[in-house]
This record gives structure tokens, C-alpha cells and sequence, in this order.
């Protein structure tokens, strides 16, 4: 038993240390963009096209939940993705900036068991779900009336972390059916001269710190067909979700009255903000054409329309009298306009057997941007539309490791008239690229 142990040991101990480095540099300063390409470092090797295979605990969570169904013992996978940017804003007001590059990065882990001799797989998971965040470094451009707050470092966020249970139902050798419950945990950070856009402070700017946090549920079902042991389909639909967020919002107005910095016109809300989440379809299919050759290829409609056309921020019991005295309440209720539209992403994957213990693999996805030109910023630039994936897959016995890249190329937007109120993004420039690296070793028990 102990030689066994000791033996465990040493296979695992390079990779544990290789996730842990990984992790070490987590916080939450990541990377533009939101719903990652793939779940897993075998997933994201692949673009992202798991729906119809999900063959691992962090495959079936992450795409498709009915993927648990066809796991025949238990297996732990652990695993994490680190991120650099590359980013440039540009005005014509001397306001160029750059995105921090400093890498980040973050866990994922899930674990299943099928329930004795019963055809029901038992899992569970945390995966970061959704993820939006820049952190800017840049002059603030001067709004239509002349405020600007000088050189800033703008940093926004909404950060979404799912924990999740769910079951996988094997129907025989062709069927497979499951769904998960997850609770959502979600975070979001403004940090910038914040423009009103409606209500008694419509135009004004200030500086704002805002952070709150609040938690939510959601669901994911699915269906896996296993035509023969060659040809397989998936489909997957995750529900829509809210988020009530909860936490405080201070800042300085100083500027907007000449007098930036004057401690007289500091301010202290409570904040609240509503977040919705957007459902989504996912279907695909996976083809073993030959004994060493895998393709995957997914389509995702993602329902940005129906979650992303406003963020309410709510702002109460106000601390500063003269602010409450001029516009005759002590709350302000303020509604970001965001307008992004409903987004399809195509996914392909490409596999390839090398020997019995390695396995290359490369992928590509492209889905148009949902963000429109008029609410686009630096802060919510989701621009990126091309990834090119690649990886390299390990096996042996009850293990295996997988080590994936992405890069989504570097994408640039020009912003003519800007659609927000004061206009102080119109006539801007906004590119962002990141580089990504994902981990994953499991272990069967």
C-alpha cells in the first residue's frame, strides 16, 4: 500500500506544482471577454467543440451534463487558465493607453462517481462560468462639457463563478441524459469617471469606486446520442439567470465643479446592481473518421440580446447633504445602456492519436462581436471574433494531463459617434488581444 502511494505520488506531484503556479497568480484583473472557448485544457485545445463528447468530469459540467451519464467510474479533474492581454485605446484628445498584461489567472476542478450499479452519475464542479473585465491605463477624455479627471487606471469587472451538482443518466449504449443546478457567485467592479446617463445627474461625471457582490441560481440540461462507437451528437441549453448584487459605490464629483480632489464633495452610496446572464443553445457532433483521427464541430446561440441590453446600477442613502440638497434625494437610480446583440459561435476541433499515450490537437472559433459600436468603451470592449486553439494530451493508466493555447487574435474597433451621454468615447480607437494557457490533470479511481 505504501510503495502504491508513493508511486501515485510522484506522477502527480509535476503536475499539481505546474496548476499551482498557475494559480498562484490569481486575482481579478482578467482578461476581456466573457464565456471562455472551452472548459478544461482538452476542451479548449478543441476551440471549445466538447458539446457532443464531453468524455471528463469538467467536460460533461462545463458543456454538457449528459456527458456524466456515459462515466463508468470515478474520476477528479483539476486544473487552471492563465491569461495575458494585449491591449490599445486611442483618442485624438491625448488619451492613449495600454491593458494591463500582468498574467492572471484562475481554478477549476470537478469530480464524478457513478451511484453503484445504477445507470446515474453523480458530479459536481466549480468552473469560472463568465468572465468581463479590462484594466486600463489612460487620460480620461474630456466629456462635451470640458470634465475630465486626468490620468486614471480604469477597471471594470463582472465575474461570475459556478458551483454546480448535477446527474448523468445512461440509457442503454446510445443514450445519455443529464442536468445540473448551479449556484452562481457574482462580483463586479467599477472603478473610473463614471457618466450619468439618465436621471437628475444625466451628463455629470465623477469618479467612482463601485463594488458589489450577490449570489444566483441557474440550470443546464442535456442529451448525448452515441449513433456507433464512431459518430456521436450533443445538444445543451443553459437557463437564463439574475444576479441582485449588493455592496457600496464612493467617489469625488470635485472635477465637474472645478475643484477636483476637494474632500468636501466625497460621497458614500449604498449600490446595487442587477446582472442578467443569458441563455444558451449548444449543439454539435463528434466523428471518429479514422482509427487516429477525431473531428468535433459546435454551433452556440448565445441570447446577449435578452440579458445584456441595460445594467441598472441603484445608488441609496446618500452621505453627502449638499450632493442629496441638489438633486432632492439622497438616491439615484442609473441604467448603463449596453444593447449587445444575440451571438453565434461556430467551433471545430481536430484530434489526432500520436501513440498510445499522446494525442495532438487544434481547433478554431469565430463568433461576431455582440457589442455595438455606439455603447462600446475600453471598459466593455468584447471585440475579440477569431481563436486559434492548439494542444498536447497525456495518458497513462488511471491519469492523464492536458496542456492547451489559445490565442484570440487581435481585434480593433473605431467608435465614430459614441451613443453614451457626453460623447468622450466618440471618435476613439479600442484593439485587445489575449493569449491563453490551460492545464488539466485527472485521475481515475
Amino acid at each position: 500500500m505504501t510503495d502504491n502511494r508513493k508511486s501515485t505520488w510522484s506522477c502527480l506531484r509535476p503536475w499539481l506544482a505546474a496548476i499551482l503556479i498557475l494559480i498562484t497568480g490569481i486575482n481579478h484583473a482578467f482578461a476581456d471577454g466573457i464565456f471562455r472557448n472551452g472548459v478544461g485544457a482538452r476542451a479548449a485545445a478543441l476551440g471549445g467543440a466538447d458539446v457532443a463528447y464531453a468524455p471528463d468530469p469538467l467536460g460533461s459540467m462545463g458543456a454538457n451534463p449528459a456527458g456524466l451519464g456515459f462515466l463508468t467510474v470515478p474520476e477528479w479533474d483539476l486544473g487552471a487558465v492563465g491569461a495575458i492581454t494585449v491591449g490599445r485605446f486611442t483618442k485624438t484628445t491625448n488619451s492613449d493607453g495600454h491593458l494591463s498584461n500582468t498574467p492572471n489567472g484562475f481554478p477549476e476542478t470537478a469530480f464524478a462517481m457513478p451511484l453503484g450499479k445504477s445507470p446515474v452519475t453523480f458530479g459536481i464542479s466549480f468552473v469560472p462560468d463568465s468572465v468581463l473585465s479590462a484594466d486600463w491605463s489612460y487620460n480620461d477624455p474630456p466629456s462635451s462639457g470640458g470634465t475630465s479627471y486626468g490620468f486614471q487606471q480604469d477597471k471594470s469587472e463582472i465575474l461570475v463563478f459556478r458551483s454546480a451538482a448535477g446527474l448523468g443518466v445512461s440509457l442503454g449504449d446510445h443514450w445519455s441524459f443529464g442536468g445540473s443546478i448551479g449556484l452562481l457567485y457574482n462580483e463586479n467592479t467599477l472603478k473610473t469617471p463614471y457618466i450619468f446617463q439618465t436621471g437628475p445627474l444625466t451628463g455629470a461625471k465623477t469618479l467612482l469606486d463601485l463594488n458589489t457582490s450577490g449570489f444566483g441560481v441557474d440550470g443546464q440540461v442535456g442529451v448525448l446520442f452515441k449513433a456507433n462507437d464512431k459518430l456521436q451528437f450533443g445538444l445543451a441549453y443553459k437557463t437564463s439567470s439574475r444576479v441582485d448584487s449588493r455592496g457600496d459605490a464612493s467617489g469625488n464629483v470635485g472635477a465637474q465643479f472645478g475643484s477636483p480632489g476637494n474632500p468636501a464633495y466625497n460621497f458614500h452610496y449604498d449600490a446595487q446592481v442587477i446582472n442578467h446572464f443569458p441563455q444558451m443553445v449548444t449543439a454539435g457532433a463528434s466523428w471518429k473518421f479514422h482509427p487516429k483521427w477525431r473531428l468535433a464541430l459546435q454551433l452556440d446561440w448565445i441570447n446577449w440580446g435578452g440579458a445584456f441590453s441595460q445594467l441598472p446600477v441603484n445608488l441609496s442613502n446618500g452621505n453627502n447633504a449638499a450632493i442629496n440638497g441638489a438633486v432632492g434625494t439622497n438616491s439615484l437610480q442609473d441604467g448603463v445602456p449596453l444593447n449587445w446583440k444575440d451571438e453565434f459561435v461556430y467551433r471545430g476541433g481536430l484530434e489526432y492519436d500520436l501513440n498510445d499515450n499522446w494525442v495532438l490537437r487544434g481547433g478554431y472559433a469565430h463568433g461576431n462581436s455582440p457589442v455595438p459600436d455606439s455603447t462600446l468603451t475600453p471598459l466593455t470592449a468584447v471585440i475579440m471574433e477569431n481563436t486559434l486553439t492548439a494542444g498536447v494530451g497525456w495518458h497513462r493508466g488511471r491519469y492523464n494531463v492536458d496542456l492547451a493555447y489559445q490565442w484570440d487574435l487581435p481585434a480593433q474597433r473605431n467608435v465614430g459617434t459614441s451613443g453614451l451621454q457626453a460623447g468622450e468615447y466618440s471618435n476613439s480607437s479600442t484593439q485587445v488581444g489575449i493569449h491563453w494557457l490551460a492545464l488539466t490533470a485527472g485521475m481515475k479511481f
